[in-house]
């Protein structure tokens, strides 16, 4: 034996991730060893890990977890991220979906070093382009016995699940075609009769050692018959085409959801049929609501393309994730994805289901909102500037005015500012909480419409609008304290009603009935915007006909 300080790191990263049960601690519990012939940096496996979707519509959080811990778990161990499309079933494919899930995984910046758009010495890299390998590997199994082909029809199948759901039983095929004679075979071969490919079960294989649960075992012989590997349409079974890609694509290490942790007795027996060495097994546990009920795939708020709508940060997202799945020491709240690498250990990854918390993503989106402004490199704020201004157009293209005063609201200092504002507030988690209700009057100014209900709302309008902006040229301390101070005196001095007035002042400056209070919709917008919304205001209030005849 030799300790772990006398050989190199990754000697004893490679003994964690591939022989777990040769590390031993001694009893002191300080130091640990391994024995030196499982440690061997000369025959250390290379880590390659598969995300493998099927392309049958939007990507969701779920999916999104998958993809990224194999990703983390590929980038700690220096290995190969590989995306593998798996569109066997061929009635739930969603045309465009392949384009879209690469896409996702690109803005999300999990890209992938093997895949059907960057290609790789294991392709094709999508399933269906792949039928010749499988018909190929399904002949060994009907070769060495491990398979045989079932000519039962549907018919005779559907009565099956009907008895078993008549009697309370789960519904299991009874492995009937087993028992044909060769002759049987070779004479139902002949007549051209329809048929599937089946494996034959046998006694759960050993309990597995997975490297999130721990020792596993998941008895399938007793609760299922034999099942299907390739169907009668020539497509193999998930099943089988999933064992088979992993195989020949060299797959070292298999994270995904625990809802496929029922199905690895059956991939383990596979690997046994074919003589091969599996991978080692890894079952995530859940995200579930934060109610603690089951994510449904017609949630909208689990699709990442609503966290994209929604105005979050890719990075924000991938924070957000990996605050219910586990796999650091410490909040990954603030972490940048290359961060995420360098600190991720898969031991770390939690066994219980985690709950959504919408204030995790708020939290998150905001930290990197806070980063951007906050950024020392130009070009990171002007991304954030640019994208807060495309927004704001896109929302209030018509609202926005004209010239001046449309730049104004427009500008990088402005928006910089609001950005400040909304974080040191708490107005703001997303990037369209931007153009929210709260703070549209930020943005907006009055429309012709607008400015003849000023008229109408109070005779001496303009009289009490230039008296505003001369009030308003007057304070030097912008700030809101002060502003409400003198609100509260300037309006004691012209003897106005507070509620008849920051009426006719809000519909003046944003054309908005209703907003923030006066004194903060100032301080906001500040001083040189609100004077110059004003003048503007002024100056096309004098050419309406109803003005005529107001003593300015």
């Amino acid at each position: 034996m030799m300790k772990t300080s006398h050989f190199p790191l990754q000697c004893f990263r490679h003994c964690i991730a591939f022989h777990p049960q040769k590390l031993i601690k001694s009893r002191d519990n300080k130091a640990c060893y391994l024995i030196s012939r499982h440690c061997s940096t000369k025959t250390q496996p290379a880590v390659r890990v598969r995300f493998a979707p099927s392309p049958t519509g939007y990507l969701h959080l779920g999916g999104l977890r998958t993809a990224l811990y194999n990703f983390l778990f590929a980038r700690s161990h220096n290995g190969t991220f590989i995306l593998r499309i798996e569109d066997t079933d061929q009635s739930r494919a969603v045309p465009g979906a392949i384009e879209y899930l690469q896409n996702t995984l690109h803005w999300a910046g999990i890209d992938p070093d093997e895949g059907p758009v960057v290609g790789g010495r294991f392709g094709p890299y999508i399933q269906s382009e792949r039928l010749k390998i499988y018909q190929e590997n399904i002949q060994t199994l009907l070769k060495n016995g491990w398979a045989y082909r079932c000519f039962c029809t549907e018919r005779r199948l559907e009565l099956m699940r009907k008895e078993a759901a008549r009697k309370g039983e789960p519904s299991r095929y009874d492995n009937r075609c087993r028992s044909l004679a060769h002759s049987e075979v070779e004479a139902l071969l002949a007549q051209g009769t329809e048929h599937v490919i089946r494996l034959k079960l046998e006694p759960t294989p050993d309990p597995w050692d997975d490297m999130v649960k721990g020792e596993t075992s998941h008895d399938i012989e007793d609760i299922e018959g034999d099942p299907v590997l390739m169907k009668s349409d020539g497509y193999p079974t998930y099943h089988f085409a999933n064992v088979v890609d992993d195989h020949l694509m060299e797959v070292s290490h298999v994270l995904r959801g625990s809802e496929w942790l029922p199905s690895t007795p059956k991939h383990i027996l596979l690997y046994k049929a074919f003589g091969w060495q599996p991978p080692k097994f890894g079952h995530m546990p859940l995200i579930v609501n934060q109610d603690g009920t089951k994510l449904s795939k017609r949630q909208g708020d689990i699709h990442v393309d609503y966290f994209r709508e929604l105005g979050c940060f890719p990075q924000a997202v991938l924070n957000y994730i990996t605050t219910v799945g586990g796999g650091f020491q410490k909040s990954t709240l603030d972490m940048t994805l290359q961060e995420m690498c360098s600190s991720f250990d898969v031991r770390n990854i939690r066994r219980n289901s985690g709950r959504l918390s919408p204030m995790w993503l708020q939290e998150a989106n905001r930290l990197h909102i806070k980063k951007m402004v906050n950024s020392n490199d130009a070009s990171v704020v002007d991304d954030l500037v640019s994208q807060v201004r495309q927004l704001v157009v896109s929302k209030f293209n018509d609202r926005l005015g004209e010239g001046a005063l449309r730049e104004q609201v427009l500008r990088k200092d402005y928006i910089v500012k609001i950005i400040r504002w909304s974080l040191l507030e708490d107005r703001t988690s997303y990037l369209t909480d931007f153009v929210g209700p709260d703070l549209e009057y930020l943005w907006v100014t009055p429309s012709p419409t607008n400015l003849t209900e000023v008229m109408l709302m109070e005779k001496n309008a303009i009289t009490l609008l230039t008296d505003f902006m001369h009030w308003v040229s007057s304070v030097e301390d912008f700030s809101l304290d002060n502003l409400n101070t003198q609100l509260k005196l300037y309006l004691a001095r012209k003897q106005l009603k507070p509620k008849k007035y920051f009426a006719l002042i809000r519909t003046a400056l944003t054309g908005l009935k209703q907003g923030a209070p006066i004194a903060e919709m100032l301080h906001v917008i500040g001083h040189d915007n609100i004077t110059h919304r004003l003048e503007t205001v002024l100056e096309s209030l004098k050419q309406l006909p109803s003005s005529s005849g107001q003593n300015v």
